[in-house]
């Protein structure tokens, strides 16, 4: 009897993990444009002077790859101004934040599968729980986030604390503060 309990708990258990996991990565409505429009980031300005691994940011966790990936991030030109301190924020309608994870170092000098995640700007109003930004997970730009919802909720979360910021952790101005 306690074995036949012990395994319905342990399916419980993983029935409702998998469920929190699903409405977690629960995904929106495209809003931004489609992944044509970041196709070229490599030519955009690069935020990162060389590739960072670690947590700069003090919130990383698991997220990204984690601590022992490298990332490199990269935006393009109508929020360059923004994130050098040039122009004021928050980021104008439109701008596109692309950050590269690759595994480690040897998938980085290769350039080898990096994982891509980005911001994109929308216009004000849009997406209000997100500071309108709308999340994006994969190159193909398929899995968005905005809203309540779960991608959208979950990448907020964490991007709540850089509000002050409009929801950037990471600019020029940090990289100059703490090299």
């Amino acid at each position: 009897m306690i074995v036949k309990l012990s395994m319905k708990l342990k399916l419980f258990a993983v029935l409702a993990l998998a469920g929190l996991l699903s409405a977690c990565m629960s995904t929106s409505p495209q809003l931004g444009p489609d992944a044509s429009a970041w196709s070229d980031y490599l030519s955009w300005y690069k935020v990162t002077p060389q590739a960072e691994t670690g947590d700069p940011t003090g919130f990383l966790g698991s997220v990204h790859d984690g601590r022992n990936a490298f990332r490199q991030i990269y935006v393009n030109s109508l929020g360059q101004g923004v994130n050098q301190g040039t122009q004021n924020l928050p980021y104008p309608e439109g701008t596109i934040l692309v950050k590269e994870s690759f595994n480690n170092e040897a998938a980085l000098e290769a350039r080898r599968s990096p994982d891509l995640t980005l911001m994109i700007k929308l216009a004000s109003g849009e997406s209000p729980e997100t500071g309108d930004w709308e999340y994006v997970m994969g190159a193909d730009g398929t899995r968005r986030g905005t809203g309540d919802s779960g991608l959208g909720a979950f990448c907020r979360d964490c991007h709540l604390f850089a509000a002050g910021h409009d929801y950037n952790f990471i600019n020029s101005a940090f990289y100059d503060k703490n090299r």
